[in-house]
């Protein structure tokens, strides 16, 4: 099977103006993406060890959350506790 490129009408080939247009037809950018106030995430890897991670998972296994999710609350709650946040 032969590939053809796509003729253009009358065969003509698109002009500079033409070109630019298409290439500038994009929508001006909103004020939200001139601007990002969501906070930053910072990623790390963690060990913990064996018992603990069991009682972990023991304990988030009633509410079917993540380790990541059951983590952070407990971190939060902590810190809350302590005035911190």
């Amino acid at each position: 099977m032969t590939i053809k490129k796509p003729s253009q009408p009358n065969g003509q080939q698109p002009n500079q103006v033409d070109i630019e247009r298409v290439i500038n037809a994009g929508s001006p950018p909103t004020q939200a993406d001139e601007k990002d106030d969501t906070s930053k995430e910072v990623r790390f890897q963690m060990a913990i060890p064996d018992q603990l991670c069991k009682l972990i998972d023991n304990a988030r296994s009633l509410t079917k959350t993540s380790r990541r999710a059951w983590l952070l609350t407990a971190a939060i709650e902590k810190l809350e506790r302590e005035g911190r946040l």
